[in-house]
């Protein structure tokens, strides 16, 4: 069955949140604090903040060195939780591949090699208990540095929200860290990685590449920048999947973010009110039109998949947390067959939760593919382009499935949050 969730009705109501639509005392800043540079340099460093062996390149600034030490100070109470737990997610990787291998194709020739790895663990009910017990005893015993990396998780979601960080940022970085990695053979422990630190002048040239771009000065010039935000800004957040009509709790959102990135700068433009308002009209009249030349156009509804799989997600991030509960009562009254056997219940219902939701991610990707060759056929690709590369779901979608395709249909647990998220 094919309709047309694209709406001709105009997505953007003129009935603006007052609040949000008047900018008269709002202040337009691009000075970013030191608190703030700092917890974005946090966040970038802390991408591999999980693998045993760090990669870790030499500062450049006095800020950078400071915040490295910072992190990799944290991070070597850790050393021991990290090993176990890649340990206990690579000995799950294995007992699942060989399952699937004696199941599927028992003549695979990995299959003898990774029987053989598995052997070397001998009883692997007892062998997975106590890694299970010695992952928690660990976890308890460093909960503070656990905690640490749980706030910079939680900034790196309020800055990705606020526009404080973008995702462009992330690979860049992640690209310089990469290409001057001083630890590129694994070969140093993150104590000897804190003495090399330590020890080490920054090299000078973040100083400048982080530098704040200069800021806009004139009327014209911070219009302009607010143009290219705002559109940014509906661009990722207005869903022209969902079946909604009108999506004025996106521009409201937008609004106010673009007031709170902007705020404390140019006191002198009491007019700008007006100006902006003006700017914000235009762009939505830009959607509208956009949204017009698709109307004609049949294609499948894929936003009913993506709002059963936000069920599925929500479900699944219970569940999770549910486990999470079950295995710390567990770690604390030791054997108990009722809570070992809920335990076991809930585990099951999360493989299965995965399984609904990567066949939802196959027909969402399948779909969404047609979808594109009927507006390449209909001559509306450029609109379409436009109204969805931002979008937030399908851009997480099409990360999730190239993760699949990359390991065998299957996702490791440990990217299940960083799809979920």
């Amino acid at each position: 069955m094919f309709i047309n969730p694209i709406s001709v009705t105009p997505m953007l109501s003129k009935n603006y949140n007052n609040n949000v639509a008047k900018t008269k005392n709002v202040h337009f800043s691009g000075k970013i604090n030191p608190e703030t540079e700092k917890n974005q340099l946090k966040i970038l460093l802390c991408q591999d903040i999980w693998a045993e062996k760090l990669k870790v390149k030499l500062p450049e600034t006095e800020l950078e060195k400071e915040t490295i030490l910072e992190i990799l100070q944290q991070r070597q109470k850790l050393d021991r939780y990290v090993r176990l737990t890649n340990e206990r997610l690579r000995l799950d990787g294995q007992i699942s591949y060989a399952s699937r291998l004696l199941k599927e194709n028992p003549s695979h020739p990995d299959l003898p090699q990774v029987l053989t790895e598995i052997k070397k663990y001998g009883n692997l009910d007892s062998t997975l208990k106590t890694m299970d017990k010695q992952i928690n005893l660990e976890a308890k015993k460093n909960a503070p540095a656990i905690e640490y990396f749980k706030n910079i998780q939680k900034l790196e979601e309020e800055y990705s929200e606020k526009r404080l960080i973008k995702n462009s940022a992330f690979d860049k970085f992640w690209h310089k860290v990469q290409k001057n990695n001083i630890n590129i053979n694994g070969q140093y422990s993150t104590k000897e990685l804190i003495d090399i630190i330590a020890n080490t002048e920054p090299t000078g040239t973040l100083a400048k590449t982080s530098k704040v771009k200069p800021q806009p000065t004139t009327k014209k010039q911070i219009l302009s920048q607010i143009e290219k935000q705002y559109e940014q800004l509906l661009r990722e957040s207005v869903d022209v999947y969902s079946g909604e009509a009108h999506h004025n709790k996106e521009s409201e959102n937008a609004r106010q973010i673009i007031n709170e990135t902007n705020k404390e700068t140019l006191k002198n433009f009491p007019d700008i009110n007006k100006h902006l308002l003006k700017i914000y009209e235009n762009i939505e009249r830009k959607f509208i039109h956009k949204v017009d030349r698709l109307a004609d156009t049949d294609i499948y509804p894929i936003g009913e998949i993506w709002k059963d799989m936000k069920n599925v997600e929500a479900t699944m991030k219970k569940t999770m947390l549910e486990i999470d509960d079950l295995n710390s009562q567990l770690d604390e009254t030791h054997e108990n067959k009722k809570l070992q056997s809920l335990l076991s219940e809930k585990e099951t219902k999360l493989e299965e939760l995965k399984k609904d939701w990567i066949e939802g991610l196959n027909y969402s990707i399948k779909y969404e593919s047609i979808n594109r060759e009927r507006m390449e056929d209909a001559d509306r690709l450029s609109e379409y382009d436009y109204l969805t590369s931002e979008n937030k779901t399908l851009k997480r979608h099409k990360k999730a499935f190239e993760i699949l395709q990359n390991n065998d249909n299957t996702i490791p647990d440990e990217l299940w949050p960083l799809i979920l998220k």
